[in-house]
């Protein structure tokens, strides 16, 4: 087996900091005629990323390359944790005068971008119809990116609110030659676009469901190892544990996450140019692609339908069924159990995940079959059978790492809001396929009225609702229909960045200066 480099992999990969509950995305662009200072801005920086496992810290400080690896954030004082990762787009490539031949190596959705300009004879962008940015989603309605110059993204962490700022300010003040801070071009024109997230305790989203329950775990990492060992500990078993029930549905071949590295279809993507270059660095090795949407929420349109289809299922309409009728809109309850979970009603047990729905719930009656949890990641039930559909089904997953933006909801008298300010989902989605992972996700089943044989639904918490849209609630003796009146979420903001690996960013800041020494 090739050894993995995570060394030389930024942390987000692995971790979404769960210590680290406060975090800001800083949207920026470079200065113009500044490629020198911004060569020598990134050349620092690249000593400042949080990596996913120790490796050699090249110019650090002792206290601080203590903290940039995921490892060994647990080890330094609270208030000193904090994380760092880089972000950049195409255009952000081009301006640093990456040499043509290296940057047509990218794919080809990340060059073209999220949304690029439609052409004279469309009425709009192909890629902005594929993933349903249209209407008030449209992305010359955006906040940020659409067709605004946007070069890359800071991914700011800290334990604290506090922290997070003398963070923002250090990072910002530290980028303020060679970089400046994309503004606002929407309903806060000027305003400088800086995201700030945060994880709460329960681990909640604003409509109230805990968040990034299912992920996949990425094969030959320290925690897919770590698994393996202590499963060999209890049972006395030294042998791989490919049967194992919840690593068959959940363990994904790390190429499908990290550029390098064998994936599901036992292809690697790498750069043919280092490949034919002896001692070139294969940019694209050990990165990632990362999706950024900015997703506005619409609270008390969601709980307005969710009381809205109680009282059609239930006949009355209170907090108890309300919260029933969301659950199937999601396909959890809002701790987080799967509806066909046997242990949905005890608090105690853990969260479950190991489910397959073909074996359990084929016809959809506790989990619905266009229930947001079925549509994002189907399983066992998109295939000629249900293995050969959850093997297939890994090619197309993704690591969501996003959270909550913009004050919480109101909890007292139920899931009520009072709408003042916006809030949403700053909504982070990793994978080395753009086209093949997330945005098949996003059009073949999330947006896809027919999925799973339904016919005019789309997904019920998606940003895309088509006349005559509805909701399919499988029950006996008939399905009941629920027309859903418009999206509960808005795209603000957007764009397509590559997440490089240690190395490849410091060798991107050096090809710059070669490019232009001023």
């Amino acid at each position: 087996m090739e050894p993995i480099e995570w060394d030389d992999v930024q942390g987000l990969l692995l971790s979404g900091y769960p210590e680290l509950k406060f975090s800001a995305y800083v949207v920026w662009r470079f200065r113009p005629d500044r490629i020198g200072a911004a060569c020598r801005w990134l050349a620092d920086l690249a000593g400042r990323l949080m990596r996913a496992a120790p490796g050699h810290h090249q110019g650090a400080h002792q206290a601080d390359a203590v903290c940039r690896n995921i490892q060994s954030l647990k080890a330094v004082d609270p208030c000193h944790r904090h994380a760092v990762n880089l972000a950049l787009t195409a255009d952000g490539l081009r301006r640093l005068r990456l040499d043509e031949h290296r940057l047509s190596e990218f794919a080809l959705e990340f060059l073209e971008g999220m949304a690029p300009r439609p052409s004279a004879a469309a009425a709009g962008a192909r890629r902005s119809n594929l993933l349903g940015d249209t209407g008030d989603s449209a992305p010359g309605l955006w906040d940020w990116g659409g067709t605004a110059g946007v070069d890359g993204m800071l991914l700011l962490y800290a334990a604290d609110a506090p922290g997070l700022q003398a963070l923002i300010d250090v990072e910002v003040d530290a980028m303020s030659g060679a970089c400046e801070v994309v503004t606002s071009a929407g309903r806060d024109k000027g305003r400088p676009v800086i995201i700030k997230g945060r994880l709460y305790d329960d681990m909640k989203e604003h409509f109230g469901f805990r968040d990034g329950v299912s992920q996949p775990m990425i094969a030959h990492s320290p925690k897919a190892d770590r698994d393996e060992q202590r499963f060999a500990a209890a049972t006395g078993d030294t042998a791989p544990m490919p049967g194992r029930r919840d690593r068959r549905i959940s363990l994904v071949k790390t190429g499908e996450f990290v550029l390098g590295y064998e994936n599901e279809r036992r292809e690697r993507i790498r750069s043919a140019f280092a490949g034919d270059n002896p001692g070139a660095c294969d940019l694209m090795r050990n990165g990632t692609y990362l999706v950024f949407r900015q997703l506005e929420q619409d609270v008390a349109a969601f709980d307005a339908f969710a009381a809205l289809m109680a009282k059609q299922l239930y006949g009355v309409v209170d907090r108890t069924t309300t919260e029933r009728a969301a659950a199937r809109l999601i396909g959890r309850n809002q701790d987080g159990d799967p509806l066909i979970s046997p242990s949905a009603d005890s608090p105690k047990s853990p969260v479950r995940n190991d489910f397959l729905y073909s074996f359990e719930d084929g016809a959809g009656m506790a989990c619905p079959i266009g229930s947001h949890i079925r549509r994002a990641n189907p399983r066992d039930v998109l295939g000629p059978d249900p293995d050969t559909a959850l093997r297939l089904s890994k090619m197309h997953r993704i690591i969501r790492r996003g959270r909550p933006y913009g004050p919480r909801r109101s909890d007292d008298g139920g899931r009520s809001s009072d709408g003042s300010e916006s809030r949403g989902i700053a909504f982070i989605a990793l994978n080395a396929d753009i086209a093949g992972q997330f945005e098949m996700i996003q059009n073949s089943w999330l947006n896809n009225p027919s999925f799973g044989g339904l016919q005019g639904c789309t997904d019920p918490i998606g940003h895309v609702a088509p006349a005559g849209d509805t909701f399919v609630v499988q029950r006996r003796p008939s399905n009941l229909h629920v027309g859903k009146p418009r999206p509960f979420v808005t795209v603000r903001g957007g764009a397509y960045f590559f997440l490089p690996g240690i190395k490849a960013t410091r060798v991107i800041a050096d090809a710059a200066v070669a490019a232009d020494p001023a």
